[in-house]
């Protein structure tokens, strides 16, 4: 408990050193102290995970021959797994050589869909109403971890990134987005990483 008001305190004080302190949601900030304690990720993969994001999304917008429209980076603990959908194979090729520049990056999964028919990129509000249902069943499971995962939704088909502590966990979130409405089809990048300590 005294983890959790310490990260309240400290979200709360991170809020209000930007301007966005006036939109200040007491809700919002006790969400990430708790989404904060039960991450496996140390402090610093945390901030790895940011860093590794932020420039990675960074040189993708500055390259010229980059297609970045439509491209999720899914990172956790310096694992990376490219989702989204692109217009060609050659797209798809850049968009990874460019990423992969980042040392940190422990692993790279190219999960992009090239588009080679219209409906192939999905529909943002669809896979954005699946994505919103994968966070609610995920987090409302007994024996999933769902702040230990990452996932993106493109045309149905999903892809899951992240830790589960045991095979039973990684297979019971799986078949979670698989019962879903809309999900066509699962690609599960999970990692099995036993809870430390």
């Amino acid at each position: 408990m005294r983890t959790l008001i310490i990260a309240i305190a400290l979200l709360a004080c991170e809020s209000a050193s930007f301007p966005a302190a006036a939109q200040f949601n007491p809700l919002t900030i006790v969400g990430r102290a708790i989404s904060t304690t039960m991450d496996m990720r140390t402090k610093d993969e945390v901030a790895n995970d940011v860093e590794i994001s932020t420039e990675a999304n960074k040189r993708l917008l500055d390259d010229k021959h980059a297609e970045w429209k439509g491209v999720s980076l899914l990172v956790f603990a310096q694992h990376l797994v490219l989702a989204g959908a692109v217009r060609s194979g050659e797209a798809r090729k850049i968009v990874e050589e460019v990423v992969k520049k980042d040392r940190r990056i422990r692993s790279l999964r190219n999960e992009l869909t090239v588009i080679r028919k219209q409906g192939d990129e999905g529909s943002l509000v669809g896979d954005t109403a699946t994505n919103t249902k994968i966070d609610a069943v995920l987090t409302a499971a007994k024996g999933i971890s769902s702040v230990n995962m990452r996932w993106k939704t493109v045309n149905g088909h999903v892809v899951l990134m992240g830790v589960a502590q045991s095979k039973d966990e990684a297979a019971l979130a799986v078949s979670k987005i698989r019962e879903l409405d809309g999900v066509k089809g699962v690609r599960s990048h999970l990692r099995i990483v036993p809870k430390r300590g």
